[in-house]
């Protein structure tokens, strides 16, 4: 968005400001309501939430005047570099003259970067960490307030929408706020933001309006895809975050992890990825990271029991992230991640940096070419480089899918673990069992490793499941109609249950002969026709489309989904 498209907005916002009076005025009861719903969760937010900050004043010029502190610091330390935009900064080299293996040799032989170009990484790094302003963030936001913080608009208000249901259906009443990237989000969305979103304790943020005018009339062409996230995140109102990818579901209560020991000593908690870490030991130089290549201290997510200074005789013998200094194996995948702005300012402020200046170099660095490049790594990296504290779940994702008419498994969904059972099982295991008299080997303790791994943090119960990733394809009917292989034109459902019958009993339900299991999927549709053709709530995404065809397919999913006991998927 350009400066005076920016300046444009503002007029449109005082039209959008009278139409919204209006329904303000209309809803205020609910408002206050619903004001009083955030406060008891202890998130601090006004009694009438708003759609624009500018209905209730909140500091909004205090937090533009920081944030344009903190993007004048990055426009100081962007790399000057010729060609900062080109995607020969980090090449990639041919997959034929790769080294094989996660070692550092086969690391460092996935891509060329010169000599100057690290050089003046190096520099500017050290500068901005040394710099952010940090002690400043309080201001941005409530302090002792929680919440859940997504990235809507367009599509993705859908899926936020979908996903804050599957939340309530929990029992957890926490707020939400929904990230909106631009003022058109909203200009489009006023109704879903005013009249919708307050029923389920929920609110839009604008997040150009809080960044502000100075910001967004030099940095919008760069913040936008994967910086996202990182922005959202800065911009909410919440000290205690956990940050939800749209197309994820919370199928357990989360709000205790906010109130867990685990949370409040670590104050950041992230889950795995499918992949080892493939970080560059470029990096490492660059965030000035002392890297201990003598030693070995995790193995196969574990720590070891470590006697001495060294147990490696060959750097190349040992995979990479396995070293002390490391942000260890495996990979992040970022589709939930708990934080707290107050003890991670660091943390959060160095990731922007990182996002800012991802696509071009820091992504490449991260990623050196495997699946998932973007901001996934860039969060934990910064905790590294910023020394402070975080808690790796070391549970493997269940993957939910289906077999497709070939035979062939589909993965649809990741299921990721409750980092309080996967603490307490990590606990039991690792951390309160007696220090050995006698130190066992490395070939000793990595059995035990394995032993453990594949009894207690591979298992396949639902239970311990929390966050249910349902990234490809996400449910949104739109896409699952078009696509041939899924969608039976002829009868206007699925051709497949994609989740393979997932269910399970929600907690505070028992187990027993009246009780009655949650199927996930037939939940989810019942939830789709409900919101689309009972409630009738209008989504922009949804706009010019057939309704009484999609309600159609909504209503033959529920029909198939309820009287078919087939089980065409399965997990694995």
């Amino acid at each position: 968005m350009s400066f005076l498209s920016y300046v444009g907005r503002q007029k449109v916002r005082i039209l959008v400001l009278l139409v919204v009076v209006g329904l303000v005025f209309y809803s205020l009861k609910n408002a206050f309501s619903l004001g009083n719903e955030f406060l008891s969760e202890g998130s601090a937010i006004p009694k009438a939430p708003s759609p624009l900050n500018s209905l209730w004043p909140n500091n909004l010029h205090v937090e533009n005047d920081y944030w344009s502190s903190v993007f004048q610091l990055f426009s100081e330390n962007r790399p000057k570099i010729p060609n900062l935009e080109s995607s020969e900064l980090i090449r990639y080299t041919e997959k034929s003259k790769q080294v094989k293996g996660k070692t550092r040799a086969a690391l460092l032989s996935r891509a060329v970067i010169s000599d100057n170009t690290l050089k003046e990484l190096q520099t500017k790094h050290q500068q901005v960490l040394r710099d952010l302003p940090v002690q400043s963030l309080w201001k941005t936001y409530r302090k002792g307030s929680k919440g859940i913080v997504m990235v809507g608009g367009g599509r993705f208000s859908w899926l936020s929408y979908l996903s804050i249901q599957e939340l309530r259906a929990t029992g957890s009443n926490i707020p939400v706020e929904i990230m909106l990237p631009s003022f058109e989000d909203f200009e489009k969305e006023t109704d879903f933001c005013v009249k919708v979103l307050p029923k389920i304790n929920a609110r839009c943020r604008i997040i150009p309006e809080i960044l502000g005018p100075t910001v967004m009339k030099n940095w919008s062409s760069e913040l936008a895809s994967y910086q996202l996230k990182s922005l959202a995140m800065i911009a909410s109102s919440f000290q205690h975050i956990l940050l939800l990818d749209s197309d994820n579901m919370a199928i357990q209560k989360p709000d205790d992890v906010f109130e867990s020991k685990l949370y409040q000593e670590c104050g950041m908690i992230t889950w795995p990825d499918y992949w080892k870490r493939t970080i560059s030991p470029h990096y490492y130089d660059i965030a000035g990271i002392k890297v201990n290549e003598h030693l070995r201290v995790w193995y196969n997510r574990m720590p070891l029991h470590v006697v001495g200074t060294s147990n490696v005789d060959d750097v190349n013998s040992v995979p990479y992230h396995d070293l002390e200094g490391t942000v260890p194996n495996p990979s992040t995948e970022s589709g939930q991640l708990f934080i707290n702005k107050e003890s991670h300012a660091h943390t959060l402020m160095l990731s922007l940096y990182y996002n800012v200046f991802g696509p071009h170099l820091y992504y490449k660095l991260f990623s050196l070419g495997e699946p998932g490049e973007g901001d996934k790594d860039t969060f934990l990296a910064a905790a590294v480089a910023a020394n402070q504290s975080f808690y790796q779940v070391k549970s493997l994702i269940r993957t939910y899918g289906y077999f497709d008419k070939n035979g062939e498994f589909r993965g649809v969904a990741m299921g990721q673990k409750s980092p309080l059972i996967d603490h307490r099982k990590y606990k039991a295991n690792f951390i309160d069992v007696p220090y050995p008299t006698k130190p066992k080997s490395f070939k000793e303790q990595a059995k035990h490793i394995d032993d453990v791994m594949g009894k207690e943090f591979d298992t396949h119960d639902v239970e311990s499941v929390m966050f249910l990733h349902c990234n490809f394809p996400k449910l949104d009917p739109l896409d699952l109609w078009s696509r041939d292989e899924l969608y039976d034109k002829d009868a206007k459902k699925l051709r497949y249950r994609l989740f393979n019958g997932l269910s399970y009993i929600r907690p505070g339900e028992k187990e027993g002969k009246d009780d009655k299991k949650v199927d996930f999927e037939l939940d989810q549709w019942s939830r789709i026709h409900r919101i689309l053709c009972e409630e009738r709530i209008e989504f922009p995404h949804l706009k010019d489309q057939n309704m009484e065809e999609l309600c159609t397919f909504a209503k033959n999913q529920i029909d198939w989904l309820s009287g078919s006991g087939e089980k065409l998927g399965r997990s694995m």
